[in-house]
């Protein structure tokens, strides 16, 4: 990759990617009243209560909680907790997690995705399934952004032996038989991403993403100090990117911004950064599909392009057909910078 973003000045295109990791935030942030269904979202520090673990928990003698799920479980499999509890503890996250549905209208996950097209990635850390749900109900768009699940995921699974992965009730193209569910939990202290090889995989196409990335946007994703090797990964090839000088990094959290500057300052470049606590005022959200190309534009050639916000819209063909001059440019693969038309 050439030193400086891939910036096509003719053609107005920056061939640079952007990076956008989701956590648990963004789900709650998503729907903050439960899904479809009304099922709640639950975060780490109250997973335990809100899927209904604590009965499992005491029947095993465990009656004090983490703060962090992650780390109650990463205690328990450190001192060899019982294998049937392990097991138990993560069918009954599937299960809990499997039920959920997105809304027919158009949901956060929709925007989220639509604002990304096929250079682009975004990677959850999430279990909960509606980013594959999202995908799969706007894949007839074809020109989707890559998506990678970084600690498993309910909806997709893999075929171990031919190194081949999907959604569940997909088969693998080499023997035939149905991808085997991801794993969801592991201790987090000391994480090794390399022992399954769908998660292997998933890390190391963020981490090429994340060393030639223009615009990173984490949603809701604290990293926690407990998920050490995570950290680790995301900063180490953050650092090697080499237009890491004139990228952005902006975090999403409704924590107070010197809190955010902590948890963060280690992946900040001066002040290429910035806090916000909605999305909807980051850079994709105003330039959706354009996000790489409208940085570029306006920093590096002093000529920003107008907002092209995404409409208020709740039927995703409407969604659709209002991308639809967007799409059109992509296949020529010259770029106005115009907005779209209002609806």
């Amino acid at each position: 990759m050439p030193s400086l973003p891939p910036l096509d000045i003719k053609r107005k295109i920056n061939h640079a990617p952007h990076v956008i990791l989701l956590g648990a935030g963004a789900s709650l942030a998503a729907f903050p009243n439960g899904d479809a269904n009304g099922r709640k979202i639950p975060l780490m520090r109250n997973i335990a209560e809100v899927v209904g673990l604590g009965d499992l928990l005491a029947a095993h003698g465990v009656r004090e909680y983490h703060e962090d799920f992650e780390a109650l479980y990463d205690s328990l499999a450190s001192n060899n907790a019982n294998h049937e509890l392990l097991r138990k503890l993560e069918d009954q996250l599937h299960a809990y997690f499997a039920a959920m549905r997105l809304p027919n209208e158009v949901t956060l996950y929709d925007l989220l995705l639509l604002s990304l097209r096929e250079k682009d990635v975004i990677a959850t850390f999430n279990w909960d399934p509606f980013l594959a749900q999202a995908f799969r109900r706007n894949r007839s768009l074809h020109r989707l952004p890559k998506i990678l699940f970084l600690h498993g995921n309910v909806e997709v699974g893999a075929c171990r032996e031919h190194r081949r992965s999907g959604f569940v009730e997909q088969r693998c193209s080499e023997c035939g038989n149905l991808m085997e569910p991801s794993r969801l939990l592991f201790p987090v202290k000391h994480k090794d991403y390399t022992s399954d090889p769908f998660i292997q995989s998933e890390w190391a196409q963020l981490q090429f993403a994340l060393e030639h990335a223009y615009l990173v946007t984490i949603f809701g994703y604290s990293a926690p100090v407990t998920d050490v090797e995570a950290r680790s990964l995301l900063l180490k090839k953050w650092m090697e990117n080499p237009t890491r000088e004139l990228a952005e990094i902006d975090i999403v959290d409704i924590r107070p911004r010197a809190e955010v500057e902590r948890s963060w300052a280690d992946f900040f470049v001066r002040q290429h950064y910035g806090i916000f606590p909605d999305v909807g005022r980051t850079i994709s959200f105003h330039h959706p599909r354009r996000s790489c190309e409208a940085f570029a534009m306006a920093t590096l050639q002093q000529d920003p392009w107008a907002d092209n916000d995404f409409p208020p819209v709740q039927h995703l063909e409407d969604l659709h057909a209002w991308l639809r001059p967007l799409l059109e440019e992509e296949s020529n693969e010259i770029f106005s910078g115009k907005p779209c038309a209002n609806i």
